[in-house]
């Protein structure tokens, strides 16, 4: 899915703003007509994200683009993935916005590709996905590098799914089945409805009261390996089945003893706020 193109332009303007509010005091000696040619290497490997932000930076610059690689492929150090032609000054204007966001967005999605790689060699069975914990203001990138990384995206905001926390069931004195019936009362038919569970006895309560997906939250692999089995075992009309999701603590370390018990998803804000692989690049004048 691309994306939104006026969005982005609108982002990367103000990115533009903030970096530089009038003038580039550092390359006032650069001639104003001077045409150069530029090019963006790799200094790592792993898989690049955030080409399609880039090329609308530079065009927005009037700098010519040549694209070496698309979104999602895989990079080796010494690659070249950019050509640039334009003028100095505005190659330079460009240069570290569009750099910082192709460092984050790629190490993202190369992080975001190990851990679907992870899924992969037990079957793939189990989608991998990010959460709402992003950077303000750069969830439209950090979202978008996770899905190049093959990773879902979960939620892009509030108004995409209902998602019960811990801080809901509070409000209802920890009472599942009255806060779920309010919920469905309320709530348009067009949202699914997913709800935090950090006991197993739970579980088969928020699932005979129709919760869409079920959020194992910090549970231990072997809670969350008995909360499937005691949701296979149990009486449900047939159309009820929920999805069991985990999250909260999932690291590079551990996923591996979650993905053997075969949840429908694990989400994890380590491919956001902490991508593990970390890519390095750099703008280079030819």
């Amino acid at each position: 899915m691309k994306l939104n193109k006026l969005l982005v332009e609108k982002k990367l303007a103000q990115f533009l703003e903030e970096d530089c509010h009038f003038k580039d005091v550092s390359s006032e000696f650069i001639p104003a007509d001077s045409i150069v040619k530029a090019k963006i290497i790799a200094k790592s490997s792993g898989y690049i994200s955030g080409l399609e932000v880039v090329s609308t930076l530079f065009k927005m610059l009037k700098v010519k683009v040549n694209l070496l690689k698309e979104d999602g492929e895989q990079f080796n150090e010494g690659d070249i993935l950019v050509r640039l032609e334009g003028n100095a000054y505005k190659i330079l204007l460009g240069e570290r916005i569009g750099l910082n966001l192709l460092t984050l967005m790629s190490s993202i999605t190369t992080t975001t590709r190990e851990f679907v790689k992870l899924s992969e060699k037990y079957e793939g069975k189990t989608r991998i996905a990010c959460t709402r914990k992003t950077t303000p203001g750069l969830r439209l990138f950090e979202k978008r590098a996770v899905e190049l990384g093959g990773g879902d995206t979960h939620r892009y905001s509030l108004d995409d799914m209902i998602l019960l926390k811990d801080t809901h069931l509070k409000y209802y004195e920890g009472n599942i089945e009255k806060l779920l019936r309010v919920v469905k009362q309320k709530a348009s038919f067009s949202k699914k409805i997913e709800i935090e569970i950090e006991n197993v006895d739970d579980v088969l309560i928020a699932s005979q009261n129709g919760a869409d997906i079920i959020m194992c939250d910090n549970m231990t692999s072997y809670q969350v390996e008995e909360s499937i089995q005691r949701l296979k075992n149990a009486y449900l009309p047939k159309n009820i089945k929920p999805l069991i999701e985990v999250s909260g603590g999932i690291t590079r370390d551990n996923i591996e003893e979650y993905l053997k018990v075969g949840p429908d998803i694990i989400s994890t804000s380590e491919l956001t706020l902490f991508p593990t692989n970390k890519v390095d690049l750099s703008l280079r004048f030819e």
